[in-house]
């Protein structure tokens, strides 16, 4: 018997395995038609941008929204595409998202005006949610046997992989040579493709019990990444401290920590907690996520390295990048179908990540001479490789496993998170890339090609990040992804005998016969042993009791058959409660554990130690997600419930106050006081020496470290301000004539700076 992943084995669809489709085949060329839709929609309306902005005649916030609106509505409607896919048939939701992609490309191409075009693509994102979930679990249940499941879904990945860099060869030649409308034109003609062949060769799937739908989940999760989306976007074009940028952002997190909690107990949940369970998956997830953000620093910076250092055309661009897109579909289907199946993905994932890391580090080494063949190339391959061994197999495992009922769910957060991980890192990477290159420019004024040589350097920290993002993925997937190991053949079933009324542990031996095996873990994978688990059928009655052992593992035998259900319950955790179908072969099923909530409250101080209303109060715990927010009362007091027991860190801000940060453990009912001090502010004008107001001179602020603290340009007065200071020594630099550098001491609440610029006397 041939060896597979362990991940296969791990909790089988209920009922038969239905006999492959004849047509699967054609079935998965309609489905990677769909895929490749979908991925190259999200780059190669960027190519035709500049076009589409003289044709129509909106301004550069305008561009912006153009791509903002379609990774709005996708990003924040896919788990609700999924949850549909599941619920009305995968095969009817692909059908209706085809059909409205082609239709809403179709306005958007022939759009007269910047919001018609603008609704084109939020619809487009809108019925892409739909399209993206229902092609991956289509592609999941149709190939079931483990080799040709890893050759379908390693020609799957290596176009989701390099769809990104087609749309940019595509884009490129349309525009050029057609026209900018066209980039969304050719929707069409791969709709209607794609449509011809889901009636043909795709067969019906409706689902045997029909989920419900959780509007409170949908509320949840749509708000909460919108608010994660909106809030990155919004990064790139605004600072990290306005509040269009932090406040979507804590916002989409709250609102995300309220949906898991309550996924956790809605009776049909949006997302099951189930699916996000397995070790595989989160590993596989996680590699997803990575991957995503680390190939957007190759794609958008090394975009602007070849055009605005190279001076290639947009064709060009486009037609460099193919060479890595061969190298991925080279790997993806050595990786999926020969060096996973042999030596598993706990190895095969991880190097992949080390090689693309590497080809990331190869690239920060490119210089304002550097020559395509000797410089772009050799690192190109090397992250087409990396990307090659690592994504193809982590979207293979984000899937395998997966009940068939939640098939179109697990695709989706498959695709959520893919989108999160690209808005993540596009906000990033432009964030840094434009303080590095402030910060060289402001360092080297007097270098005469002080801006090709900012931007060459923004680049290469860009990919610095970029390679630290995989570095770090290398470590996660080595952690969590399984070692492989051969499966034992499932073992006859007996009759049950009648169970203790003590719940007693199983003996090892058993493990491998009994109907419902696995793990019971906490949050962090660390076992709970001594957990109570009770198997009850669908009326209640009890059929099987028994503990979890020293390492977690537990094992409940039953003869009944059907839907059944799993109870778990241990001191200082939230109970669990999971329904799974059991059908003959034995289900692996591990348990999550979450600790019991906390509280923690306090008071927020002023200056004076006087109680301090209206401050807001955020608690964000270890991996940096927001646990819990709130606002202080009249009083200066604050509470924040239903925090997990644990090490956090609250952050609490005020109009005209510093804010501060300080570490806290949250036991059953904490206490912590926050003392803020008030903030100073810097202001002055900018003239020239006869008095007149300078307008539109560039001011920047530098502590006594010499970092960036802000740039501002003065107003029409010549006025500036910088708010939120600490009491400390700054350097003001005007510039606009020859700079002029002047050192402050900031002690009061407010400072006076005036600055005077001008051509010196010859």
């Amino acid at each position: 018997m041939e060896a597979i992943p362990a991940a296969t084995a791990q909790a089988v669809p209920s009922g038969p395995t239905p006999a492959p489709s004849k047509h699967r085949w054609w079935a998965l060329a309609v489905i990677g038609l769909a895929q490749l839709m979908v991925v190259l929609d999200a780059t190669i309306v960027n190519i035709a941008l500049p076009s589409a902005q003289q044709d129509l005649g909106f301004d550069n916030n305008g561009r912006q929204w153009i791509v903002t609106a379609y990774s709005l509505a996708f990003g924040s409607l896919l788990l609700l595409g999924g949850r549909l896919a599941d619920l009305f048939g995968r095969k009817t939701t692909f059908v209706i998202g085809i059909v409205g992609f082609a239709a809403a490309s179709a306005v958007g191409g022939a759009a007269n005006g910047f919001t018609m075009l603008v609704v084109a693509r939020a619809v487009q994102g809108l019925f892409g949610a739909l399209l993206a979930p229902a092609a991956l679990s289509l592609l999941t249940t149709t190939f079931t046997e483990p080799k040709e499941r890893a050759r379908a879904f390693g020609i799957f990945g290596a176009i989701a992989g390099s769809g990104a860099a087609v749309g940019l060869v595509l884009g490129g030649l349309l525009t050029e040579y057609l026209d900018w409308r066209w980039t969304l034109y050719v929707n069409d003609v791969i709709a209607v493709l794609a449509l011809v062949g889901a009636v043909v060769f795709i067969g019906r799937s409706v689902p045997a019990e029909r989920p419900r739908l959780d509007i409170p989940g949908v509320i949840l999760v749509s708000g909460g990444l919108f608010g994660i989306v909106y809030g990155f976007a919004n990064a790139e074009t605004h600072d990290w401290d306005n509040w269009m940028t932090w406040g979507f952002l804590a916002a989409g997190g709250v609102l995300l920590v309220a949906f898991f909690l309550w996924q956790a107990r809605a009776k049909h949940p949006v997302l099951p907690l189930r699916v996000l369970a397995d070790r595989d998956r989160a590993a596989a997830l996680s590699t997803i996520l990575i991957s995503s953000a680390g190939m957007f620093g190759v794609f958008l910076f090394l975009t602007y390295y070849l055009q605005s250092t190279l001076g290639y055309s947009p064709v060009k661009n486009g037609v460099a990048f193919l060479p890595m897109v061969g190298a991925l579909m080279v790997m993806a289907q050595l990786s999926t179908n020969l060096l996973v199946p042999r030596i598993g993905p706990k190895t095969v994932v991880p190097v992949g990540m080390l090689v693309a890391a590497g080809g990331m580090v190869w690239l920060t080494r490119l210089g304002l001479d550097s020559g395509y063949a000797a410089h772009v190339l050799p690192p190109l391959l090397l992250l087409g490789a990396g990307l090659g061994m690592s994504m193809p197999a982590a979207m293979s495992y984000a899937t395998l496993g997966v009940a068939a009922n939640d098939q179109g769910v697990a695709s989706a957060a498959l695709n959520t998170t893919q989108q999160v991980g690209g808005s993540i890192s596009t906000a990033l990477l432009n964030t840094l890339a434009a303080t590095a290159a402030t910060n060289y420019a402001a360092d080297h004024l007097s270098d005469p090609l002080v801006k090709a040589n900012a931007a060459l350097h923004s680049y290469e920290v860009a990919y610095w990040w970029s390679a630290a993002f995989f570095a770090v993925g290398v470590i996660i997937t080595v952690l969590l992804f399984r070692a492989k190991k051969k499966e034992t053949a499932p073992v006859e079933h007996t009759e049950t005998p009648t169970p203790p009324a003590v719940p007693t542990p199983v003996p090892a031996s058993a493990s491998a016969s009994a109907a419902v095996r696995g793990l019971v873990r906490d949050g962090t994978g660390v076992p709970v042993p001594r957990t109570a688990l009770t198997l009850l059928d669908a009326s209640g009655r009890q059929l099987a009791r028994a503990t979890s052992r020293e390492d977690g593992s537990y094992a409940l035998d039953t003869a009944e058959r059907g839907g059944l259900v799993l109870v778990g319950s241990a001191p200082g955790y939230q109970p669990q409660v999971v329904t799974l179908s059991v059908n003959g072969t034995p289900v692996s099923h591990d348990l999550v554990f979450l600790p019991s909530a906390g509280g923690l409250a306090g008071t927020v101080l002023g200056a004076g130690g006087e109680g301090l209303p209206g401050a807001l109060v955020v608690a964000t715990d270890q991996r940096g997600d927001v646990t819990a927010s709130t606002t202080s009362g009249p009083d200066g007091a604050y509470r924040l419930g239903d925090l997990l027991p644990g090490d956090h860190t609250l952050s609490v801000s005020a109009p005209g106050h510093r804010p501060t940060a300080v570490p806290v453990t949250v036991a059953a009912e904490s206490t912590c006081d926050i003392q803020l001090t008030v903030a100073a502010t810097l202001r002055g004008t900018v003239h020239t020496p006869d008095g007149r107001a300078l307008d539109d001179a560039r001011v920047t602020l530098l502590d006594a470290a010499g970092n960036v603290v802000g740039t501002r340009t003065t107003s029409v007065d010549g006025s500036y301000a910088f708010t939120d200071l600490a009491g400390d020594q700054y350097t003001v630099i005007a510039s606009g004539y020859p700079p002029v550098a002047t050192q402050v001491t900031v002690n009061g609440s407010t400072e006076g700076v005036d600055v005077l610029l001008g051509h010196k006397e010859a």
